[in-house]
């Protein structure tokens, strides 16, 4: 196959000022594609379709293109696509380009990467950030449009950086920023409570494994102070991420909800249910549909036929009022198993410094600002006491401190609690598994002696600030 475009030596320089809204590096990326001989979409859902179909309108020949996917067999075609199982083609790596589409959270730019470099295919990009920088609707021209991205099921919010850098600019074009540097959070992550409607075994907040005195819904004064204090202290959160346990067992979601949507620097709120609770037809007709949407996780896989059915019900429901929610089911890898490993210096420096979770992992639980996802279960778990890992919110005397505070929790070389992130990481085969773990229980035990609801009697009788 004869190639045409110009392969370029820095295409990830120019990838990300284009997925931040530089336009003008269109059509060298779209050279670089050209100039290989086949590219590979890895994963073929919605994400992968709609990415499959914009490189056939921009010139690929179908047989120039393929879809690696573990479901080929039952998928056939995609697109006028063939699909085939990871590594089950006989392709010259040198001469083809693998593409990323499985926009999946904190693992979306990576999943895959290290098998496909170990086989020989060097030349690897994000999905995502071909779809800011190529397909995405919000040009820098017109601005930031909430619309836009609830208009796009498909695409991940998490792993986006064209939504922050476009809101961050109206935000400066509005005269909001308030300091003199800038910081703008791509994702921040509200937990409002630590009780669920699932036992998931693998479980990322390792409810299965909480106190029962911490199984509770966090008090509307603390969560809505929350909201006040981290929006006053940064500069514009892209996607302002709710999640549990299970968002919807909390008795204020709609209150929580409104909260958010009253502050000028937030762009999009996404609410991350298991379905299996009970979605009120009171919340939805209040709830705001231009800039909030549902995100359902799909574990039906895993669950019983009663909770299968409320989860298709709780759908229908949605999708009745008009709502914008997806539905996916999330590619989960086991959760770091918190104990306490013994390692040198350079390799918690290393750990952090390759780890995607600082990015996609920014969490507010209770009072207290977490900069990722293991310092969250270290700290909500009592494992141990790292107060140099996180920010207890109510210990900054104002915004400009716990800004400067959230500033130097991202610069340090390393977290403490790196040290408890040194077990998990392996791919499951379907996410959702019920049931109690055993490699988890050592949690419960491990928990600090003194540390009862230490967060909780701290912070709970707090006023919402204004």
């Amino acid at each position: 196959m004869t190639m045409i475009g110009t392969r370029l030596t820095n295409i990830n320089e120019l990838l990300e000022l284009a997925r931040r809204g530089e336009n003008q590096h269109e059509a060298a990326l779209i050279s670089h594609l050209h100039s290989f001989s086949h590219v590979v979409l890895r994963g073929a859902g919605k994400f992968g379709s709609a990415f499959g179909g914009f490189l056939i309108s921009i010139g690929f020949m179908t047989e120039r293109l393929s879809y690696w996917d573990i479901r080929a067999p039952e998928l056939g075609t995609v697109n006028g696509i063939a699909t085939h199982l990871p590594f089950a083609q006989t392709l010259v790596p040198a001469e083809t380009l693998i593409i990323n589409c499985i926009p999946n959270g904190s693992l979306s730019g990576s999943v895959g990467e290290a098998e496909f470099h170990s086989r020989g295919f060097e030349h690897y990009l994000s999905g995502m950030a071909l779809f800011e920088a190529l397909m995405c609707s919000m040009k820098s021209e017109t601005g930031f449009d909430a619309k836009v991205c609830i208009g796009t099921p498909f695409c991940n919010w998490c792993a986006c950086e064209r939504l922050p850098s476009l809101l961050l600019k109206q935000c400066r074009d509005s005269g909001l920023l308030r300091f003199e540097d800038e910081l703008v959070l791509p994702l921040l992550t509200f937990v409002v409570n630590q009780k669920c409607t699932l036992k998931c075994t693998h479980c990322g907040q390792y409810i299965n494994h909480y106190h029962p005195d911490d199984r509770i819904n966090f008090p509307l004064s603390r969560i809505l102070t929350d909201i006040d204090r981290m929006l006053e202290a940064v500069d514009a959160i892209g996607y302002v991420s709710i999640i549990g346990g299970e968002p919807f067992l909390h008795p204020d979601l709609d209150k929580i909800v409104d909260h958010i949507l009253g502050k000028p620097n937030f762009g999009v709120i996404g609410i991350t249910t298991n379905g299996v609770c009970d979605i009120s037809d009171a919340f939805l007709s209040g709830l705001d549909r231009h800039r909030t949407r549902l995100i359902f996780s799909d574990y039906t896989p895993a669950l019983n036929n009663k909770q299968k059915a409320l989860f298709q019900r709780n759908i229908n429901k949605v999708s009745a009022a008009g709502f914008s929610y997806t539905i996916g089911q999330p590619i989960w890898a086991t959760p770091a198993s918190l104990r306490k490993l013994d390692l040198p210096a350079s390799t918690l420096a290393a750990m952090k410094a390759g780890c995607n979770s600082r990015h996609t992992c920014k969490t507010v639980q209770n009072g207290v600002y977490y900069p990722c996802s293991t310092t969250a279960g270290v700290g909500s778990h009592h494992q141990a006491d790292y107060p140099e890992d996180w920010a207890v919110l109510d210990d900054n005397a104002n915004a400009a401190e716990l800004r400067s505070n959230i500033q130097k929790l991202d610069q340090v070389e390393a977290y403490a609690s790196c040290a408890h992130c040194g077990e998990g990481g392996v791919m499951l085969p379907f996410s959702g598994e019920q049931g109690v773990g055993k490699q988890y229980i050592h949690i419960e035990s491990a928990r600090l002696p003194d540390s009862k609801t230490t967060f909780i009697n701290r912070t709970s009788s707090l006023p919402c600030s204004k």
